[in-house]
């Protein structure tokens, strides 16, 4: 039978029972488990405005937050074995992700083409581009996951910026702080593509990184809401007064009101 929300409760109620043999675990504790556990409740509520706005059935709607439910799944695990989070001096958290739920067999209450959309998306939605190759279906759900994952980290960065964040190893944790940026970041952002992450050097850096996320949103709906909640500004503000700077935030400023045009 296809995925109902007694599934979903039955989903939220194994996710809670998971992360929560992780709350003992030594160094730092609970703040990292929390900290992704915060994330994911967020990232559930994040793909409903989205999701709904893209045309979706309740039943498809339903796919989606189980999607975003254990999207990082595999960042519990993760912690454990490396303490970090950090995939590239670890592994890749969505493999993780997937192992776990091919483990503990947590979908075959579900038709297999649904829990082929689910695996999927987890799957994609952190890889630096979606593949061409996907299906409409595929492509739907991995582009929501992915747009709604980085609404929410959009929003953590910044109150870790703001000082109101407690983020683990993240932002201003792991790599220096200083006043210069890269110039090849800020021509790739200029030119619309995302950045690499092999080219971050410092929090300047990563912060531009961020700001280049725009370029990889799938859905007007997302990109009107990084507009009211003016987060290109709130992540402009922490970088150095530069005139080349002021201009990729005007760039990015207009490029999402473009796209915010469109009615999907």
């Amino acid at each position: 039978m296809p995925l109902k929300q007694a599934d979903l409760d039955y989903f939220k109620r194994w996710f809670k029972r998971y992360v929560a043999q992780y709350y003992e675990l030594p160094g730092d504790g609970i703040k990292p488990i929390l900290l992704k556990e915060q994330h994911t409740e967020r990232t559930c509520i994040e793909i409903v405005p989205v999701g709904r706005k893209s045309g979706l059935s309740d039943e498809d709607l339903l796919l989606a937050k189980t999607a975003a439910l254990f999207h990082d799944i595999g960042r519990f695990p993760q912690w454990k074995r490396y303490a970090t989070f950090n995939d590239g001096t670890s592994e890749d958290h969505a493999l993780l992700g997937l192992d776990v739920i091919s483990r503990h067999k947590l979908l075959m209450r579900i038709p297999p083409e649904e829990r082929e959309l689910i695996c999927e998306a987890i799957r994609q939605h952190n890889m630096r581009e979606l593949p061409t190759n996907l299906s409409q279906r595929q492509y739907l759900f991995s582009g929501l996951l992915r747009d709604a994952d980085k609404l929410d980290i959009w929003g953590l960065v910044i109150s870790e910026l703001e000082g109101r964040g407690n983020l683990v190893e993240t932002l201003a944790g792991y790599i220096p702080i200083s006043n210069s940026f890269s110039r090849d970041i800020v021509a790739e952002l200029m030119e619309g593509k995302v950045p690499d992450y092999s080219s971050v050097r410092n929090r300047n850096d990563m912060i531009l990184l961020r700001l280049g996320w725009v370029f990889d949103l799938n859905f007007a709906m997302s990109c009107r809401l990084v507009l009211e909640r003016n987060y290109v500004e709130r992540l402009c503000v922490h970088l150095p007064v530069r005139s080349e700077l002021q201009e990729v935030k005007e760039y990015l400023i207009s490029y999402l009101k473009n796209r915010a045009k469109d009615t999907s």
